[in-house]
């Protein structure tokens, strides 16, 4: 276009530059006008009450899927403590096992001293 405009008369391309100057923003159709205009931001609706309904349950679901979870490891949990403690319950007969090696430390501690 530069080039198309060096070939006019200099009055020509005076009078070219001052309308380009003013009217240079402006688009050259209806397309480009719709082109060329600033996007508006989309019109954002509230939510309606059957949105907050299916928010809502979606929220209790998730809530009770957690909950659900959390009584499973608590089931879990007092099940091994159920077992650790039957292992416990096993040993029937008391042991006293520090008497015994005590006992057995003082017969061996004269042993051990004449060496």
């Amino acid at each position: 276009m530069t080039n198309s405009l060096q070939n006019l008369p200099p009055e020509m391309q005076a009078r070219l530059q001052q309308i380009m100057a003013t009217h240079g923003n402006q688009p050259e159709s209806p397309h480009q006008a719709a082109i060329a205009q600033p996007q508006a931001a989309p019109i954002v609706k509230p939510p309606s009450l059957m949105d907050h309904v299916i928010a809502l349950r979606q929220e209790v679901n998730q809530l009770s899927q957690q909950v659900e979870a959390a009584g499973r490891v608590t089931e879990a949990v007092g099940n091994a403590v159920g077992q650790m403690y039957g292992m416990f319950q096993e040993q029937t007969t008391p042991t006293n096992f520090s008497t015994n090696f005590q006992a057995q430390g003082q017969t061996n501690s004269v042993e051990d001293g004449e060496y």
